[in-house]
């Protein structure tokens, strides 16, 4: 079982549709996927068609077993541990009663006996325990990030936090830039700097689309609206990205 974070602590990069779209395309290659929805937003159900639950709060706070809280999304081999606002009172809750960031990596090892091939977590723009927990937890660490001035920062605030969750052995690391556009020079700049500066971690660009904005009205992720489309072709080699490196 291999365990993704997807996590970035500047917001609006991109980071939960990047979280959907692996965990459905993944899910489309025949491996059993469950995506995690740790922003209170619990965008993840909505992108999805789902309606919104509160499974990470009584899986965190309430030690509900883990097969109680996690919902089909009428796709085959994935499935969903779907979140809400009452994810961000069991963070408080975590933090009253001094549970560690090892806590979330505990109960996934601890319920799942072999069924899942991947997790997928998609995490909330700011830091803290749940974040540091995912963190914890991840095999590999995927960090969305836009391309613009802000890019480096974003990035360096998720290594900085990494590195104080793990000393040792830390995870792979790939870093995806979104919301790309070729047809300015400040983009074209900015995916310059971040190839500089992390070389080869940095993973070929998604393109600005308006289908990937409208995936979530819909419920729908790229694969079933627009399958042939340029998003949608960018988000399956990221798919094979993973695929390659988890099973090398």
């Amino acid at each position: 079982m291999i365990t993704i974070a997807i996590a970035n602590q500047k917001g609006g990069v991109g980071k939960t549709t990047t979280a959907v779209t692996l965990a459905h395309g993944l899910a489309l290659k025949s491996f059993n996927v469950l995506l995690v929805d740790l922003d209170p937003q619990g965008q993840c159900a909505s992108a999805l068609g789902m309606e919104h639950d509160d499974g990470v709060f009584r899986l965190l706070a309430m030690d509900a077993p883990l097969r109680d809280v996690v919902r089909s999304t009428r796709r085959p081999n994935l499935w969903l541990l779907p979140g809400d606002k009452r994810t961000k009172t069991a963070e408080g809750i975590m933090v009253l009663e001094r549970k560690g960031v090892d806590t979330l990596a505990a109960i996934l090892r601890q319920s799942i006996n072999g069924g899942l091939h991947y997790i997928v977590i998609d995490t909330a723009p700011s830091v803290g325990g749940l974040q540091e927990n995912a963190l914890y937890a991840a095999d590999m660490l995927i960090i969305p990030s836009a391309v613009d001035h802000l890019a480096l920062e974003g990035i360096a605030s998720v290594i900085q936090t990494l590195r104080a969750v793990r000393r040792t052995n830390l995870p792979l690391m790939r870093i995806l830039p979104t919301f790309f556009d070729d047809t300015t020079r400040e983009s074209k700049t900015n995916l310059e700097h971040l190839q500089r500066h992390f070389g080869d971690l940095v993973l070929p660009p998604i393109h600005r689309a308006t289908t990937l904005r409208e995936c979530p009205a819909l419920g729908q992720t790229i694969f079933e609206y627009q399958p042939k489309s340029r998003p949608a072709e960018e988000y399956a080699r990221l798919v094979w990205e993973v695929l390659n490196v988890s099973t090398a």
